[in-house]
């Protein structure tokens, strides 16, 4: 008995120690970079703001941020919404001018495959979106989806209804 205990109990520990000390070690890693990660992910989403609604000053507000002309007035908006898509949600920013129309849109972070998703956001099929009014968008009704990334071009879809939905918001509010 005291030999089994041995093989069962010693080995045991070992994989337990193993295991306490690298999620020790991945919790560290972590608590040491979350900071940056996130300074990083706000400095490209700062970046992306010149894509989507270019040549113009911002002003974050509490949901969205205000696009300002040279004199001050407001230009438009830049709303960041997530959709859902094949391999978990995709982050987009999307900017729309005071008039209603849709100035740009940015895919700003995803966890699609990289065969169909990631082509599709690769190939920048949100340019598709420019200058159309801040309305509501179905795949195949007004808006052309990418073949073989239907769920990505979905959650895209999604993603910008949910900022046109906040625009009509704004505006009903004003």
């Amino acid at each position: 008995m005291n030999g089994n205990f041995k093989k069962i109990f010693i080995p045991a520990l070992s994989l337990f120690l193993i295991c306490l000390v690298s999620a020790l070690l991945l919790a560290l890693t972590n608590e040491l970079t979350a900071d940056k990660i996130a300074e990083s992910a706000k400095a490209e989403e700062v970046a992306q703001r010149a894509v989507v609604f270019p040549g113009a000053s911002y002003a974050e507000e509490e949901n969205f941020t205000r696009v300002l002309g040279e004199d001050g007035s407001t230009l438009g908006y830049i709303f960041v919404t997530e959709g859902k898509g094949y391999g978990g949600a995709i982050t987009v920013m999307t900017g729309i001018d005071v008039s209603g129309k849709i100035t740009g849109v940015k895919v700003l972070s995803h966890s699609e495959t990289s065969s169909y998703g990631g082509k599709a956001i690769k190939n920048e099929f949100e340019k598709e979106f420019i200058g159309k009014e801040a309305a509501q968008f179905a795949k195949g009704k007004n808006f052309d989806g990418w073949t073989g990334a239907t769920r990505t071009t979905n959650g895209v879809i999604q993603a910008v209804n949910a900022a046109c939905e906040q625009f009509a918001q704004l505006k009903g509010g004003d």
